[in-house]
């Protein structure tokens, strides 16, 4: 079982950024949901309601974000006093963030049409998982419940089978793609290591309507693949695929790495 794609997601909701070799932390992937765009109100806003993030394209590196949609591309330096400190909310955690140049969030409200604005996790920044048994308290930045989403390249092919028109992975927003061995696989492991990194606390990961939108158009595609996956993947009242796990350690993932089962 190895990994087959890195990806990351500098801005939530907004395009993924595919890479070879991921820098992991106890708050999850180096640039992974380290900026967020919130309404008037400071409350988060995703694809869920602004399907157009999709088309917003990103590069994250180390001395900047990249951000760009319609031709036009703008550099945030990541080295910055983070002087401006808003709180901010997502889900049913207020966060405090850093507020991103005015001019940054005008150019993305311009484009999506709506008043937004763009905010950061900073170093002051402090949101905690909730429900789990760990002595330490691990933080996640602005994913939506733990640090980092495994996704099983079997379980979408099981999927695709039942499915009159494929979709591919893109659409569950995994960080780690992986070729498993048997659909859903992982949803009975505990404890699995993966290049330099330990990682353990799963949860499954409940979907939402984001797997219904096209990740390079924006377009919204119908009720496929919520639709198929809710006969067979429902339990209560939510519709579960992929697993959300909590780093142990920092350390280095790369692709094509295995996959190796602890627990």
């Amino acid at each position: 079982m190895k990994i087959e794609e890195l990806c990351i997601y500098p801005i939530k909701s907004a395009r993924a950024q595919k890479i070879n070799q991921m820098t992991i932390t106890h708050e999850g992937p180096v640039g992974d949901r380290q900026w967020m765009l919130v309404d008037e109100t400071g409350k988060f806003v995703t694809q869920r309601t602004l399907p157009k993030l999709a088309t917003v394209e990103v590069f994250y590196e180390d001395s900047a974000l990249t951000v760009g949609f319609q031709k036009m591309f703008f550099k945030i330096s990541t080295k910055n006093s983070f002087q401006r400190q808003v709180k901010v909310q997502i889900w049913n955690d207020t966060v405090d963030a850093a507020l991103e140049p005015d001019l940054y969030s005008q150019a993305l409200s311009q484009y999506l049409g709506v008043n937004l604005r763009l905010v950061r996790y900073a170093p002051f920044s402090q949101r905690r998982v909730l429900s789990h048994s760990m002595d330490w308290k691990p933080e996640v930045r602005f994913a939506d419940a733990r640090p980092v989403q495994l996704i099983n390249l079997k379980s979408l092919e099981e999927l695709n089978s039942r499915l009159a028109e494929p979709v591919s992975v893109d659409r569950f927003r995994g960080n780690l793609i992986y070729s498993g061995e048997v659909p859903f696989e992982e949803e009975k492991w505990k404890r699995i290591r993966i290049g330099e990194v330990v990682f353990s606390q799963p949860k499954r990961c409940s979907r939402c309507t984001i797997t219904t939108i096209d990740q390079i158009t924006g377009d919204r595609t119908g009720a496929e693949p919520l639709k198929t996956l809710a006969t067979y993947r429902r339990d209560g009242k939510d519709v579960f695929f992929g697993t959300l796990w909590i780093p142990e350690n920092p350390g280095i993932v790369r692709k094509g790495d295995t996959v190796e089962v602890l627990e």
